[in-house]
């Protein structure tokens, strides 16, 4: 009887010990995959197949195209590529193509590097528009707009006085256009006192400018730099003026 017992209790030791022993087992195991599971993903991520930033065109860039017309104009996709496909002097910051231009032909699907884009000094009129924009040069005399305070850049509320036209006919000054880009303002004034200014238009716009330029007297109001609420439409006349 009594070894029967011990025979039994003896039985139970052993399974509860190899059912101990296979649970470790499992524990040691599960531990040594972890392991070797996060060996490898920082071999992976920190390898050649880490994941790098980069610029990549998304449309034709030809040579010339300013930088912070690429940027604005969103002509490339922030994207993420393994660091084993990253070229040389990759770029992955936009701000990097500001005063820089397109050194070369950039293609659909090409990363941005350093030396697809040059830096410049210079701001010529023409990288300073896109799409429909337009430029045009009208001349203002010193009289009637402050140079020496106006920087290109600028936005300014463009005015226009008319003259009377015949019997009946009134004089008056009136708003044509509101928060207009000046591009370019001349170093120095001409000798007669006058000077030319370019402003950014809209092709559609670009026949009434030309009339303005030739048969009105113009008037630019500065804009503030930020904050510029829109100007209210407005037409003085005598009357509105003495009322």
């Amino acid at each position: 009887m009594s070894n029967t017992l011990t025979s039994k209790v003896s039985g139970r030791m052993t399974s509860r010990g190899w059912a101990i022993a296979l649970g470790i087992g499992a524990i040691v195991l599960a531990a040594v995959l972890l392991v070797v599971y996060l060996d490898r993903y920082r071999a992976r991520v920190g390898g050649a197949n880490a994941p790098t930033p980069v610029l990549q065109a998304n449309r034709y860039i030809p040579i010339g195209t300013p930088g912070n017309i690429v940027a604005s104009g969103g002509m490339y996709t922030s994207t993420t590529l393994p660091r084993k496909e990253v070229e040389v002097g990759a770029i992955a910051d936009p701000s990097y193509l500001s005063g820089r231009a397109a050194a070369v032909e950039i293609f659909p699907g090409q990363q941005f590097t350093t030396a697809d884009f040059a830096a410049t000094d210079t701001a010529s009129v023409d990288s300073q528009i896109t799409g429909v924009q337009r430029a045009i040069s009208v001349n203002i005399d010193n009289v009637h707009g402050s140079l020496s305070q106006l920087q290109a850049g600028d936005s300014i509320d463009l005015y226009i006085a008319l003259g009377s036209r015949g019997p009946g006919g009134q004089a008056l000054v009136k708003l044509f256009k509101q928060n207009v880009k000046v591009l370019m303002v001349p170093s120095q004034t001409g000798p007669s006192g006058g000077s030319n200014l370019v402003l950014r238009i809209e092709t559609k716009d670009a026949a009434d400018y030309a009339y303005m330029a030739d048969n009105t007297q113009m008037y630019f109001v500065i804009r503030p730099v930020v904050g510029a609420k829109p100007t209210k439409p407005d037409t003085a006349t005598i009357e509105s003026v003495l009322r």
